[in-house]
């Protein structure tokens, strides 16, 4: 665990009350955070599912508040655990994936000859796991030869993305917040274990989190929910409620959402409509937007679900 003062950090959020779209707080004690380590599981099957069948009807869920309104008995206040996705969470990542795709269908003469643009990626690639991916694009393909291909597609990611990996802006200031208050911290990601600890390493937060759950080391990968809940279960939450997840994707927002959770959409790579209509909490460009400590800040009252 990086102690605040090793983070670096340009100003802490200040406190506002609640933004009027988020309101009744929630409370819950707050546990000291745990060393770091790696997630249990192996790589076992796993069925894919369309974003669209995971998406819910359901009104999005009300982010839990970190301030005391009373409602957890005074020391007993407080978000328990933040769960981050990676790609394009994080860091905007997608220019860079996008970059080596475009490359690699290139090559291949796929999408007619021609370079990927935006939507191509957003539909057929963003969010998803390889295994995914590369049999919807390369059906002709066998196993082995597809997994081959992947394996080379990463390693021309990880190439890029050394040098060129930013933190999204804010995100400094609330993970020192994060850590200032004792909240667990997870990173959930459907990215290749090698890709995950690349970009730790690049953004200077290898050691931050307390686990990295790797998607396709679980029984199934986003948009299901497994992940997510593997992902409090390392930090003994218990109360999904009382957590709160950062997801860019539909079918990580799914993911978060099918466990119960909070989220937050993160907008690197999808508009605001795609992730609403999943049933995220709130929308935000980047971390440094004040809407967000308003939300996290926030009191409210139980009983009318208002804010102060």
């Amino acid at each position: 665990r990086t102690p605040p003062s090793q983070l670096p950090r340009s100003g802490s959020p200040r406190m506002h009350a609640v933004h009027s779209s988020l309101s009744a707080a929630v409370s819950i004690r707050k546990g000291p955070a745990r060393a770091s380590g790696s997630p249990r599981g192996s790589r076992v099957d796993r069925a894919s599912a369309s974003t669209e069948t995971m998406a819910t009807s359901a009104p999005a869920r009300v982010l839990p508040s970190l301030l005391p309104d009373g409602s957890g008995g005074g020391d007993d206040a407080g978000i328990y655990a933040c769960l981050f996705d990676m790609d394009g969470t994080l860091c905007d990542t997608d220019p860079l994936h996008h970059e080596v795709f475009s490359n690699l269908l290139l090559a291949h003469g796929k999408n007619g000859g021609v370079p990927i643009d935006d939507d191509f990626f957003h539909k057929h690639i963003a969010g998803r796991t390889n295994e995914d991916i590369f049999a919807d694009l390369w059906p002709e393909l066998s196993v082995p030869e597809r997994e081959a291909m992947w394996e080379k597609k990463e390693e021309d990611f990880r190439a890029l993305a050394a040098s060129k990996l930013e933190r999204l802006p804010g995100l400094t200031e609330l993970l020192a917040w994060i850590d200032a208050r004792g909240i667990r911290k997870v990173a959930v990601t459907n990215a290749p274990r090698p890709n995950a600890e690349l970009m730790l390493r690049a953004l200077g937060l290898e050691e931050y989190f307390e686990h990295v759950v790797i998607g396709t080391e679980c029984a199934r990968a986003k948009p299901h929910p497994d992940p997510y809940l593997e992902g409090m279960r390392l930090v003994g939450a218990g109360d999904a409620s009382r957590c709160v997840a950062f997801e860019d994707s539909p079918a990580g927002a799914a993911a978060a959402i099918a466990a119960g959770i909070p989220t937050v959409g993160v907008l690197t790579s999808q508009p605001a409509s795609a992730l609403e209509g999943i049933g995220v909490s709130m929308c935000m460009k980047n971390f440094a937007e004040e809407r967000l400590m308003l939300a996290l800040e926030s009191r409210g009252s139980r009983e009318d679900g208002s804010g102060a």
